[in-house]
Formats: C-alpha cells, structure tokens, sequence
C-alpha cells in the first residue's frame, strides 16, 4: 500500500536509506532530518514493512526536488 509516512515509520525509512548509504549509494540521512521532514515522505508498506520511500520537497509554485528515493530489493 502506498501511503503518507507517519511518525512511527521514521526508524524504518532511515534504515532503507541509510542500508543504501552504507555503499555509498544515497545520502545517509539522520533521525532528526526525518522527523523534520516527515511531511515529504511517502512509503510503499507490504505486511507493515516498509519496502520503499521517497520524499518530494517543494520548494516553490513550479519547482519541486524529488529526494531520499529508496526501494528495497
């Protein structure tokens, strides 16, 4: 199901994220810049797992940055 992440998503989201920043493959991201951004995440949940999320921040009228795109194998 693909959803608005919530609050108690975030420990999750950061570890997808940060599995893929370990290789050097994303940005790691802390606890902090989740929870701040949490507003900007959505996730993709299967048996209350979360298998993929990605955040849009908008940042103004036209543009958009499309950010922390992770999906697990």
């Amino acid at each position: 199901m693909l959803r608005k992440a919530r609050v108690p998503d975030i420990k999750q989201i950061q570890l997808l994220i940060n599995s893929f920043a370990k290789k050097d493959q994303m940005l790691p991201r802390s606890l902090n810049e989740l929870y701040e951004a949490i507003r900007d995440f959505w996730v993709y949940e299967n048996k209350k797992k979360i298998l993929g999320c990605c955040a849009l921040h908008v940042s103004w009228e036209d543009l958009a940055e499309i950010k922390s795109l992770a999906v697990r194998k």
